[in-house]
């Protein structure tokens, strides 16, 4: 069996789940998976439409501010995942609320995307780590870090 801190991660973090699902409903993982795909295909589809505004209601203003200043930056180096499928999302990290500071998870989301373009065969797998803050009874995209790995399709 092959161990990874990434396994080793999810584990701990399912852990704590069943420990705080029991004190508040928010913390259910499948709301939680669900809550990161949903987020996910909302930030494609903003970055590929170029209109972010629909993000506004699904992220923390920090958040908000940063995919904004970063539109132009991803369109230029065309960084954005075309045609995205997830294959696994994982809560990695959960962190209850402490003093000010308001509860909060990670998600991993791995996928991969095709170029459908008639010139380019290549395709890429991506991972992305995606960060959500709680507000009221809601979770709030708080930050977002994608990696994509370009694979050339035969």
């Amino acid at each position: 069996m092959k161990l990874s801190w990434t396994s080793f991660k999810i584990s701990i973090a399912g852990a704590k789940l069943s420990h705080l699902v029991q004190k508040d409903k928010i913390w259910d993982h499948g709301s939680m998976a669900e809550q990161a795909r949903i987020i996910f295909y909302l930030v494609q589809k903003a970055k590929v439409i170029g209109n972010i505004e629909s993000l506004k209601k699904q992220c923390t203003i920090s958040c908000f501010e940063k995919i904004k200043s970063g539109m132009n930056e991803e369109r230029h180096q065309e960084t954005l995942i075309k045609n995205p499928i997830i294959k696994e999302i994982a809560v990695t990290e959960v962190h209850p609320g402490k003093n000010n500071k308001p509860d909060m998870f990670t998600a991993l989301i791995k996928g991969v995307s095709k170029d459908t373009t008639k010139h380019n065969d290549y395709g890429s797998e991506f991972s992305a780590t995606y960060s959500f803050s709680r507000q009221g009874d809601w979770w709030l995209l708080d930050g977002m870090k994608t990696r994509l790995h370009y694979l050339k399709h035969n």
